[in-house]
Formats: structure tokens, C-alpha cells, sequence
């Protein structure tokens, strides 16, 4: 189906593409992978994440030229936003369908911002869309305050759109060698995580970076780990050809503890952009004699890795908080802006608000209230 241009706005042209890498180039680079052209391609393929449908916007101001992708999830199709719920203790808060910008399983968003105009005109056409595809809300989640205000902004109808914080994210610059890496971690806790990192070795485990092949093979076994991981926190929230399309995203790495027999004792999937390594899901093996040590040893000699070819900046993902901030982390509030439809339960919007409050009481003991609100 060739791409369809509709006439929406007289400062921005707008083109629908039924496949992600059909629409033409963005203007400006992706900050994150998960803003990347191949993880949309890789999004509409996987199905751990329930997608009914799936539409690709570009959009061009004249200045700026964005894609945006949409993929329509049953009301309990994301995996990653049940473990919201049940991390909250809060009931299913979707009435029906949820049309996403992304998903929420790209720990960053942000498409459709742009500029004001393309934000204004995303949130026009997508509403448009949630309507056709009967869609109870148009979420975008993963987004930074900047990126917030802007879709707040566009809203449209009678309903206002709902800024909800509904993650952390932690990152923290990798300096220039291990001992400065050693030296930014809090000197309650270096102690105790330099001798985590020195068990770990001396248990046998070493790093194995896998890409390609390598990766592929490896991907049953560490998506075994990772649901395991995953199931000690409530939610099932990986699938092996979510993981399997996922590769295809350029930069993809699977950093894996081996021990001194070649087992895999744990592992950490991520991607290498931009001069940051993104650590986005790990797995443990809890049955492995050095599991006491593997998730701390990971995070350390994933990060002299990092290091040594030449990184500025790691990214722990989401959540684990009070491991990631003994490990120098910084936290960043993510947010999600939700613009409900006519066909939403007039308490959805209560529900959602709850939902972020009672996440934010988990978050608060983690976060710097100066500089992180909730």
C-alpha cells in the first residue's frame, strides 16, 4: 500500500506509511535506540506485545521531518505496562484498546516533538486514528518534561490530556577508566560492590560480548534468564522473538557472564548508540553458586567495557532503584501523556492518576526532591 498524504495542518505535511522503513528519512539523528527506524520495523513484527495494528506517520514543518509510529494494543496486551499495574497493587486501569506512540517497552519516546506544530499535528492525527481503530486513548509514553509539555499542549476536545510520571530511568557518564568509575560510585557502598565485582571474578565469571551469530544462538538461553528475572518482580515481560527481531536494531549487544565451564551465569541486552550503552533487560541465573554476585558483577564489567571502547555514558533502564543508585546512577523522572477518547470510562482518568501516585511512592525514597519531583 503506497504512502497517503492528508491535508491537516497548512504548516505541516503529513504522509501515512504502512511499513516504518517505508516512510522517508527523519531530519535528525535518534536520540535513543528505541526512537530508531529498525526498532519500529522490529516493534511491528514482534508479537510478546499484542499489536492489532500498526501506522507510520512522517511529518515535515518545513524545518524538521519526524516519524511517528502507532501500534494498537489490546487493554492487557503490553507486558511492560501490567507490570506497571502490578507494581502499583492498582487494578487493569484500561477500559479497552490503547493506541501507543512506540511502545510501552522502549524505555525512552518522544516522537511526534519535533516542533510545536508536530506535535500539535501527531496528536491530531493520532486521535483520529485511536477513533478509527476504536482505540479508548492515544499514550505516549517515555517521555522527558520538554517532551510532556509539548503533547499536553496539543491536546484537543473536551477532555485535557493527562501528564502522568509513570517510571525512573538511571544513567550516569562512564568517565575515562575504571578507577574513576570506582570513584563516582557513593562511598558507602564502593566497598561492598568492588568486593561483589572481585567474588564475581574470582568465581571464574568473565564477559563475552556477543553480536550476530553469537548473539543469536545465545538468545533462548538468556530469554529464559530474563522472564525468570522478570517473574521475581510479578510480570512476565519478555518474549524470545521480541528479542530475536530486536537485534536487528544496529548496535545490539547481549553482554553475558559466562563461568569458568561456559555456562551462561546472567546477562545484559542492550544496544551501543550514540557513545551510550543502554542496558535494557537482564536475566539471572538464581541457581548459578556466583548468582549472590552475577547482577553486580555484570553492571561493573559492563561498564569497564564501556570504557575501553570508548563510551561516555551508560544507561540502566528502568526501575531496580536502590541497586542502581548504590551504583552512582542519577534518576529521570519518564512520563506519559495520555489523551482519552470518547469511548474511555469517565474513571479511567482517576485511575490513571492513581496508578502514578502510588508508583511514585515507590520511586520518592530514590529520588532527589530538588532535582527529580515526581
Amino acid at each position: 500500500m503506497p504512502a497517503t498524504m492528508i491535508a491537516t495542518s497548512a504548516d505541516v505535511a503529513t504522509y501515512w506509511h504502512p511499513d516504518a522503513l517505508a516512510a522517508p528519512p527523519d531530519s535528525h539523528a535518534a536520540a535513543h535506540p528505541s526512537r530508531t527506524r529498525a526498532w519500529a520495523a522490529a516493534w511491528q513484527r514482534q508479537n510478546t506485545e499484542t499489536v492489532l495494528a500498526h501506522r507510520h506517520l512522517h511529518l515535515d514543518d518545513g524545518t524538521r521531518r519526524q516519524t511517528v509510529s502507532f501500534h494498537l494494543t489490546p487493554a492487557d496486551g503490553s507486558p511492560y505496562w501490567t507490570s506497571q499495574e502490578t507494581d502499583a497493587d492498582t487494578a487493569p486501569v484500561w477500559p479497552g484498546p490503547v493506541l501507543w506512540v512506540g511502545s510501552p517497552h522502549a524505555e525512552y519516546g518522544g516522537a511526534g516533538t519535533a516542533s510545536p506544530a508536530i506535535a500539535r499535528t501527531t496528536v491530531e492525527e493520532g486521535l483520529r486514528l485511536a477513533h478509527e481503530l476504536g482505540a479508548c486513548a492515544l499514550a505516549f509514553p517515555g517521555l522527558d518534561t520538554h517532551q510532556a509539555d509539548l503533547l499536553t499542549a496539543a491536546h484537543s476536545g473536551a477532555r485535557p490530556a493527562l501528564d502522568l510520571a509513570t517510571d525512573v530511568a538511571f544513567t550516569r557518564p562512564l568517565g575515562t577508566s575504571l578507577d574513576q568509575w570506582w570513584q563516582d560510585i557513593p562511598v558507602r557502598h564502593r566497598r561492598d560492590i568492588r568486593r561483589q565485582w572481585r567474588r564475581g571474578t574470582e568465581a571464574g565469571l568473565t564477559l563475552a560480548v556477543l553480536t550476530g551469530p553469537a548473539l543469536h544462538a545465545a538468545l533462548p538461553a538468556f530469554a529464559d534468564l530474563a522472564n525468570t528475572t522478570a517473574d521475581r518482580h510479578g510480570t512476565r515481560l519478555y518474549g524470545l522473538d521480541m528479542l530475536q527481531h530486536l537485534s536487528t536494531v544496529p548496535g545490539t549487544v547481549l553482554l553475558a557472564a559466562h563461568d569458568i565451564n561456559g555456562n551462561l551465569a546472567g546477562g545484559l541486552y542492550g544496544w551501543v548508540h550514540a557513545g551510550c550503552l543502554y542496558l535494557w533487560a537482564s536475566g539471572i541465573d538464581y541457581t548459578h553458586p556466583a548468582a549472590r554476585y552475577t547482577y553486580t558483577w555484570l553492571m561493573n564489567d559492563a561498564a569497564r567495557w564501556a570504557i575501553e571502547h570508548g563510551a561516555h555514558t551508560i544507561d540502566a533502564g528502568r526501575w531496580n532503584c536502590k541497586a542502581k543508585r548504590r551504583l552512582g546512577y542519577q534518576p529521570t523522572v519518564l512520563r506519559t501523556v495520555v489523551h482519552l477518547t470518547d469511548s474511555a470510562h469517565p474513571a479511567t482518568a482517576d485511575a490513571l492518576t492513581d496508578l502514578s501516585l502510588r508508583l511514585g511512592v515507590h520511586a520518592a525514597p530514590y529520588l532527589d526532591p530538588d532535582n527529580t519531583p515526581w
